[in-house]
């Protein structure tokens, strides 16, 4: 059974990734240029995605490991350990690792839609449900651009921390964090559901952070910017989907349809996000305690059925493939090949809307930061709620499937070519984590998102 799963998931997967070559070769896809440019988008999509997934991966595994010992072997992984471990840079970085990998979906599924390409005769039902959704992208990026990566850098962390350009995405993710675009919009949205559907007992921690004059109102220009950004770049979705211009629109279905379809997928991906910080936030703690059984019914429940046996580990590989997908879904409702510029300038338009901008900020701060900083603050709360024990039977039910177990084998591939796993790395990594259970800590995910509330 094990190889028809990964005879099937290869197959599948080359299969889309011809489809998406030709695409580009015969210059159909939706973002305009030449397809030479599509062909090289395509690359620098897959490349910028890898090195954000790989890099979560490495500089958690890391990020308590003292660099001066890889000076010498690894002197770029030592030059990029010493930035990242200096103030709350892992934060910083974590957040805007977060944007950047929205907006290289978004960018890589305008490169691999093509709404005028040929069916060839397969059914319309058919094409819509296989390859109108955007599933040819989000297969391809998930075996190839993220699991991949994240395989690599937990085989050996310190190499791929030491690979050229690594460095270069660091500081790209810094600097988008410094302009409080992408989280600004996201803090106040946070506050609002904190006060409404969100109301917890427990209170977040303390910034304790003293701020000048000068950066507070640096701080309040960051904000009306976020605001107004967001607003203007919702707005034009809204309006996109409403008047029949998206790709899904193009294909029949309803703007009423197409906006249900967005919302949905906003709600789900959000139900993705917060379910697995919050089961890696109680992971490690008895679900029987505080009396959770009585008072958090289905969170108890989800946690049982989350923490048996190999659970956590299925639904995190589940969950990677139905982020991508949903993400690519969200563009099908998002992209609108013909909708009128309005009279602004094709260079501006180019850059402002086509690159998938409005999408990437919108899905960041309604699907993702939100759920995220609330499941951490209170993940029984969170997880107590309808939807969450829905979304771990789904992701569960897809890993099953073994849709992604391509991966696997362009992993082997990459360690049997240009990714050497070092002798020692395996053994650096056993001694890491005996001196992190020695602590009484964790080296999970659960950092990833521990860290953005600290932001």
């Amino acid at each position: 059974m094990k190889f028809v799963k990964y005879g099937f998931s290869s197959a599948l997967t080359i299969t889309y990734l011809i489809y998406i070559l030709w695409g580009i070769w015969t210059n159909e896809a939706v973002l305009p240029g030449p397809g030479v440019a599509h062909f090289f988008i395509l690359c620098f999509c897959l490349t910028l995605v890898a090195y954000l997934e790989g890099l979560q991966v490495a500089i958690l595994n890391c990020e308590h490991v003292d660099p001066e010992k890889k000076k010498e072997s690894h002197p770029r992984a030592y030059k990029l350990m010493t930035a990242v471990r200096q103030g709350n840079n892992v934060e910083r970085f974590l957040v805007g690792r977060q944007f950047f990998t929205i907006f290289v979906m978004t960018l890589f599924a305008q490169v691999s839609s093509f709404p005028d390409v040929s069916h060839l005769g397969i059914p319309d039902a058919v094409w819509f449900i296989f390859i109108a959704t955007g599933l040819p992208g989000a297969l391809v990026v998930t075996t190839i651009g993220s699991l991949q990566p994240q395989l690599l850098a937990a085989k050996d962390p310190w190499n791929f921390l030491n690979l050229r350009g690594s460095y270069s995405v660091l500081m790209l993710c810094f600097a988008l964090e410094w302009t409080g675009i992408c989280t600004h919009f996201a803090w106040m949205l946070i506050a609002i559901l904190r006060k409404t559907l969100f109301r917890s007992e427990l209170s977040p921690k303390d910034k304790a952070v003293e701020m000048s004059t000068q950066d507070q109102a640096f701080d309040y220009l960051k904000y009306v910017v976020s605001f107004g950004v967001l607003g203007m770049y919702f707005s034009y979705l809204m309006f996109g989907m409403w008047s029949g211009e998206s790709l899904l629109g193009q294909s029949g279905v309803p703007g009423p349809v197409v906006f249900i379809i967005f919302s949905c997928c906003i709600l789900f991906l959000a139900l993705l996000e917060g379910v697995q910080v919050a089961i890696l936030v109680r992971e490690n703690k008895d679900p029987d305690e505080n009396n959770f059984a009585v008072t958090h019914p289905r969170a108890h429940a989800l946690m049982k059925r989350a923490t048996h046996e190999k659970n956590v580990r299925r639904f995190l590989i589940g969950r990677q493939f139905f982020v991508i997908f949903v993400v690519f879904l969200i563009n099908q409702c998002t992209i609108y090949p013909d909708i009128s510029k309005m009279g602004v300038n094709n260079v501006l338009w180019f850059i402002v809307i086509q690159l998938g901008l409005p999408t990437a900020l919108n899905v960041l701060c309604f699907g993702q930061l939100p759920a995220q900083l609330l499941a951490n603050l209170d993940p029984m709360l969170f997880m107590n709620r309808p939807g969450p024990r829905f979304t771990l039977e789904v992701c569960l039910f897809t890993e099953m499937t073994g849709i992604a177990h391509f991966s696997w084998v362009v992993t082997s591939m990459s360690m049997a070519t240009w990714f050497k796993v070092s002798a020692s790395a395996l053994d650096d990594l056993v001694t890491y984590k005996d001196l992190q259970s020695k602590d009484g800590k964790q080296n999970t995910a659960l950092e990833v998102e521990k860290g953005q509330q600290e932001v």
